[in-house]
């Protein structure tokens, strides 16, 4: 990725001290005052970027000390997961990656246990707001996206990339997505200061980073399904199914309904059949905005 405009770093001096390049700071604190704040090992402020997860995985690549953290305010080339687009050139939202090291394997549950937190502080800067998890990434108010999560592997790190449309009004946010945008000043009807999200959000992870195990701990499980608005719906699926002892195999355009989140973060569904499946990977959308019964 591109290392942006006006970058301002800071990474420890070989005596531990903070050493800064630059004269950045962010939301008012400089690059110097977020490591301290969060135990970073590398801080980066950018005016715009490409993407903030590309930047990260180059400073994974480059050994910078970890934990990292890459903040912008703009980028040209946000995406979401499977390379779709994630439209962030704008000042109004919070596009930050944080990097770390993280046990070898697959990634699993992580991006629906970053969302449980994300959504956690959020919810702690915007009061009465009530934030919906959908697996695998998404952050929704009502049913519209208010952000999403992109975890990649980089090296023996993860790079946790975390958009979230904060001060956009309507006007401000592309029209002809599924689901439609929304934001924080849309749902909460107050504007929120990024730098008070970020430090919210941030610290909203800690806790996570303690407990990197493959499976969703069970009262995060118990969060998460609680905040699913996928639970007995009728979804059109696409993407990797197993049976419970059979081999995966993809799938296009499957209607199932969805019964409950895995352990291992996977989706619980049941076919017309009546037989159970998991989703392990790919993508699911809604076949109507009735739940049954309702």
């Amino acid at each position: 990725g591109s290392a942006g405009d006006a970058a301002g770093r800071a990474s420890p001096a070989p005596d531990g001290s903070a050493a800064t390049a630059g004269s950045a700071a962010w939301a008012g604190r400089s690059a110097a005052e977020w490591m301290r704040r969060f135990s970073l090992g590398t801080a980066e402020f950018h005016a715009r970027i490409g993407s903030t997860n590309d930047r990260a995985r180059a400073l994974v690549r480059e050994e910078s000390p970890l934990p990292a953290l890459v903040v912008a305010d703009r980028q040209s080339a946000g995406r979401g997961r499977r390379g779709r687009r994630w439209v962030s050139d704008t000042p109004l939202g919070l596009w930050c990656t944080v990097a770390r090291h993280w046990p070898a394997g697959d990634l699993g549950p992580l991006s629906l246990r970053v969302g449980l937190a994300v959504a956690r502080g959020i919810e702690a800067e915007a009061r009465g707001l009530r934030i919906e998890v959908k697996w695998p990434n998404d952050l929704l108010v009502a049913g519209r996206k208010l952000g999403g999560i992109l975890c990649e592997r980089a090296g023996g790190a993860v790079l946790v990339g975390i958009g979230i449309n904060v001060n956009q009004r309507m006007r401000d946010l592309p029209l002809g997505l599924a689901p439609a945008g929304t934001s924080v000043l849309v749902e909460s009807g107050s504007a929120t200061p990024r730098g008070r999200l970020l430090e919210a959000v941030v610290e909203s992870l800690e806790p996570l980073w303690a407990r990197p195990g493959r499976l969703i701990p069970p009262a995060e499980l118990a969060a998460l399904q609680a905040r699913s608005p996928l639970d007995g719906r009728r979804l059109s699926v696409d993407g990797a199914v197993r049976h419970s002892s059979g081999p995966a195999r993809t799938v296009q355009a499957l209607v199932a309904t969805s019964t409950e989140l895995h352990p291992d973060g996977s989706l619980g569904l049941m076919d017309d059949g009546g037989r159970r499946l998991s989703l392990i990977a790919g993508s699911v959308s809604l076949q109507s905005t009735l739940k049954p019964g309702s």
